[in-house]
């Protein structure tokens, strides 16, 4: 037996009793429907790609330290820009290929679903490679030392 509506709503969602805890998880819900809706990417995914671009972001700034330039604002807008562009373009072909898919236009969904890969899959290579080149430039290495040593593993394998 329950003593009225909140005694059942409790015992239907615990979490209602305690402050924030069902906001918060309803919030976290709903944000990670919409970013799999619209980007395309599950939840760990689009956090792996805001970690990489995060990781890019303060790796320049501390790279750009090192070679004693100062902060610039105009650096931080083209940054933006990119991050912005960047998820435009997965955004762009991950919708249009969903609506082709609902659609049953095959041909018009294999082109974009390809595309969304492609360009997901480069964006991320970008990041890392930029991510690679500042980590040089703060351990004291020429900017292109990560890279290259990637180069020559590859290489290696395919010989």
């Amino acid at each position: 037996a329950y003593n009225g509506w909140a005694d059942l709503a409790s015992s239907l969602a615990p979490s209602i009793k305690y402050e924030h805890i069902t906001a918060m998880g309803i919030t976290l819900s709903s944000v990670i429907v919409v970013v799999q809706v619209m980007f395309g990417l599950d939840a760990l995914a689009f956090l792996a790609l805001l970690v990489i671009m995060v990781a890019e972001l303060s790796s320049g700034i501390i790279a750009s330290k090192m070679r004693k330039e100062k902060f610039s604002s105009m650096k931080l807008s083209r940054f933006t820009f990119k991050v912005a562009y960047y998820l435009i373009l997965i955004f762009v072909t991950n919708t249009m290929a969903n609506g082709f898919r609902a659609t049953d236009q095959e041909l018009a969904y294999s082109v974009f679903h390809w595309m969304h890969l492609f360009l997901t899959i480069q964006i991320v290579l970008e990041n890392i490679v930029s991510v690679l080149e500042n980590l040089s430039v703060i351990s004291g290495k020429e900017k292109t030392h990560w890279i290259r040593k990637i180069q020559d593993k590859i290489q290696n394998l395919l010989n």
